[in-house]
């Protein structure tokens, strides 16, 4: 046991280390793709939303009627 007193708890300590940074990794990550998820899904409804305009599935009045409920 010569000089080995500290290899245990510095392990410990490394391995905390990691967890510690993966979890705030995550964290972050989720983060950013919930702050992007509503914009895509936004657009999306509205280029599809475009798209029954131009194939005359929707007149004008029911478009903008649609888009005003997008916004």
């Amino acid at each position: 046991m010569h000089g080995n007193g500290w290899v245990w708890p510095m392990g410990f300590m490394m391995i905390g280390g990691l967890i510690l940074a993966v979890i705030i990794v995550a964290a972050v990550w989720l983060a950013v793709a919930n702050t992007r998820r509503p914009a895509d899904r936004n657009d999306s409804a509205r280029r599809v939303l475009a798209e029954r305009y131009a194939r005359g599935e929707l007149d004008a009045e029911e478009y903008h009627r649609r888009l005003d409920g997008l916004r």
